[in-house]
């Protein structure tokens, strides 16, 4: 018989890439909720050297993005109602897996996952029971310079991502208890945003004696103000400037949250949907150039290429050297 999920409960930090997503959840694990184990760790980079993601969630919700026809850079439109189709279905006993190893200890977990703002319709459903949603959310400038600076994207893909992401999650949001912070606020003034995170997890019965003075004090001082590697304007793009108000609303606890109908949002522009559909395309190239070059290398080279490739390499392997 399968043990099934960790029971947890579950905190689910959800929020755009480049959003301060990883600060908050570490900043959660000083307030006692476990992180996925050591061994189970995404490595990160130079410029966030700890993601606090776990390894086995994060492939398989690679595997779900895949499933819905996207990555997490080319994010996928699926159908209403797509997490009850059988081909995702299926997947459920891979999901209870990955969970397991990402958090084997009893207690309360914090889980960060950028592709949960798609994929939390998914996740709602498997669950033991419902999550509580940290949502973090930064100025759609700096995420899309930050991911110009990471990833080498154009500012107009970034935007797309931003506006696409946040536009996912508001709608997967609704009905559960969330908190919405602002990047801003966090990083100007941690102990504050903190503090109120603390004492609403303890509220909803997520964590106990959370709103501790030691706790706190660790938890903020783990957020750095070296987070600000790009500033904001205060002007959002045009696109995106319907969403930006609508989230600065929203900033504060939530039991539960609004239905919002992002239908009712103004759609973005051509260009935005044109952005990600670029980059889906290059990376359906890309995927093609690096299945080819493995088949290649499986490709036995006959003997005399090696010859004439090591005299290539060696043009007085086979002169006459006496003089």
């Amino acid at each position: 018989m399968s043990p099934g999920f960790p029971e947890g409960p579950w905190v689910l930090v959800v929020g755009m890439h480049r959003s301060g997503t990883s600060a908050v959840t570490g900043a959660l694990g000083r307030l006692g909720l476990q992180l996925p184990a050591g061994g189970d760790l995404v490595t990160g980079g130079y410029d966030n050297p700890v993601h606090y993601e776990s390894r086995a969630l994060t492939g398989f919700d690679d595997v779900l993005m895949r499933a819905l026809d996207g990555t997490w850079s080319s994010p996928p439109t699926p159908a209403e109602g797509w997490e009850r189709t059988p081909a995702v279905q299926r997947l459920g006993p891979r999901a209870e897996e990955a969970a397991r190893r990402a958090f084997p200890r009893p207690g309360a977990v914090a889980w960060k996952d950028p592709r949960l703002c798609f994929l939390l319709p998914f996740w709602r459903a498997v669950l033991p029971r419902p999550p509580a949603v940290v949502f973090v959310w930064r100025h759609p400038s700096a995420v899309a310079g930050s991911l110009r600076a990471r990833q080498g994207f154009t500012i107009s893909l970034g935007l797309a991502l931003w506006e696409r992401y946040n536009r996912a999650a508001l709608s997967a949001l609704a009905g559960l208890d969330a908190i919405v912070l602002g990047f801003e606020d966090i990083v100007s003034d941690p102990r504050r945003a903190l503090t109120d995170v603390a004492r609403w997890l303890e509220t909803r019965g997520r964590v106990q004696r959370a709103v501790d003075d030691v706790a706190i004090e660790t938890a903020a001082a783990s957020v750095s103000s070296s987070l600000v590697r790009r500033g904001s304007s205060d002007d959002a793009p045009d696109f995106t400037a319907h969403l930006c108000r609508t989230l600065t609303q929203l900033r504060g606890a939530h039991a539960p949250f609004p239905g919002i109908d992002v239908s009712e949002l103004p759609a973005p522009p051509g260009w935005a949907d044109d952005a990600i559909a670029q980059q889906r395309e290059y990376e359906g190239l890309y995927g093609q150039y690096l299945r080819y070059a493995k088949w290649r290398r499986r490709i036995p080279v006959p003997a005399g290429i090696l010859e004439w490739r090591a005299r290539r390499r060696d043009p007085l392997r086979d002169a006459d050297t006496d003089i």
